[in-house]
């Protein structure tokens, strides 16, 4: 089995598939396999930055690049970009599942629309692709699956439960797909960042409250992540949590959850912020 996946330590000529392509975390994955000479295939809803990402990456590689508009919430949609891949580009090699959105505020100021959108892009959509593009791993006899959870799906933080409730979704899903697929020689690593420096939080916190709290320590940027991402793809590496020191806070919470809680609260100043309401 290990021998198959060390195939993909070298991305030279690999086909990769990642959602979210467009900026941010996927992006800087992209972009790094393209560095690595992977074949790349971005896909999101907004072609125009796809495009971009997928020059980029043709030019990086000199490989081709593909840019693949789809909405990974809506399966029909799913299947006939999987269809396009297979006919257009080939068998995929690794597909990183790297769409996602958020919303820091507090369960009971949520939109519901908005947390079903988290929902379905967070996590229903990684379980569909990841299902589907193991059945084709299998009959190939090797692959990887890579989906980005959350520092925030193992470590609760005030004004982040439903964003945090789909990315502990992704990490233990993601720990009973392997168990699943480890027989036919596919590798499922799941990626837990804090923070990182991208768009992300300008959306899903427009009032900069939640990253004010935040140690400074704790940002990282994405291609310092995609980086990491890759230099673990191809070995028996399970999980990523970075920074590393964050995988021990997670260990220290579900030991002691009472003094993780108090804690947390102490580092977002959450009673002081609900005074402020």
């Amino acid at each position: 089995m290990l021998r198959r996946i060390k195939s993909l330590r070298k991305l030279k000529n690999k086909i990769v598939l990642i959602t979210g392509g467009s900026r941010g975390i996927g992006a800087a994955l992209a972009i790094e396999a393209a560095h690595r000479g992977a074949i790349v295939i971005v896909v999101a809803r907004n072609l125009d930055r796809l495009e971009r990402v997928a020059k980029r990456c043709l030019v990086l590689s000199g490989r081709p690049a593909f840019a693949f508009q789809c909405d990974v919430t809506d399966p029909d949609a799913v299947d006939k970009m999987l269809d396009k891949v297979r006919h257009e580009v080939g068998d995929i090699d690794v597909l990183i599942n790297s769409a996602g959105i958020g919303d820091m505020r507090e369960v009971v100021k949520q939109p519901r629309q908005r947390v079903s959108t988290m929902v379905n892009v967070n996590l229903l959509a990684t379980m569909y692709l990841s299902r589907s593009v193991a059945k084709e791993m299998m009959d190939q006899g090797y692959g990887a699956i890579i989906n980005i959870g959350s520092l925030a799906g193992k470590i609760p933080t005030p004004n982040a439960a439903a964003y945090s409730a789909t990315k502990a979704g992704v990490i233990q899903f993601s720990n009973i797909l392997r168990m699943e697929v480890a027989d036919y020689g596919i590798q499922v690593l799941t990626v837990n960042p804090g923070p990182v420096d991208t768009h992300f939080f300008k959306a899903a916190d427009p009032s900069g409250n939640y990253l004010s709290h935040l140690p400074k320590s704790m940002m990282i940027s994405a291609a310092q992540l995609a980086q990491t991402v890759w230099d673990n793809v191809g070995y028996k590496t399970r999980e990523i949590n970075v920074p590393g020191y964050t995988a021990i806070l997670s260990w220290i919470y579900q030991l002691i959850p009472g003094m993780g809680d108090w804690t947390i609260k102490k580092i977002f100043d959450f009673q002081q912020d609900k005074r402020n309401l």
